[in-house]
């Protein structure tokens, strides 16, 4: 219920990696540590993920989507030196239903305070309806 209301309280025009990011930091809800701060080049990151699950959803390439739960990586090659990040990814037939498998998927890193900052991308695969999500946490 809340994750509905989240992505309908979005203004027009917003990022919906956004909103992503927003249903993660309330999923820590009862962790002792504050919510997820926005990170660019995890989100770069988050993207760079997300549109290559798109587009193997979409049959658009036959290489293996960049799924790695550990996405270190792909942030070393832009620039982010960390040992620590986990992907968290998600699909549906709607955002809140995308939005719920990422946050399942992540249930032990979401209350580790040593995860600071989040980066997350949506995408809609037009051939099949589903809204794919990626969101990559880092920690220290």
């Amino acid at each position: 219920m809340f994750l509905g209301g989240v992505l309908l309280a979005s203004p027009a025009g917003a990022d919906p990696g956004a909103d992503v990011e927003q249903a993660v930091s309330a999923a820590r809800g009862g962790a002792s540590c504050p919510g997820f701060r926005h990170n660019d080049v995890a989100t770069q990151a988050a993207d760079i993920i997300n549109r290559s699950t798109k587009a193997y959803l979409a049959h658009d390439t036959a290489i293996v989507p960049a799924d790695n739960p550990q996405p270190t990586a792909i942030l070393k090659d832009l620039g982010v030196e960390t040992q620590k990040a986990k992907l968290l990814q998600g699909a549906g037939h709607s955002a809140a239903d995308a939005i719920k498998a990422s946050i399942l998927q992540g249930f032990k890193e979401i209350p580790d305070c040593s995860y600071t900052d989040i980066g997350a991308s949506m995408l809609i695969e037009e051939q099949t309806g589903y809204v794919v999500i990626a969101a990559v946490l880092l920690g220290q």
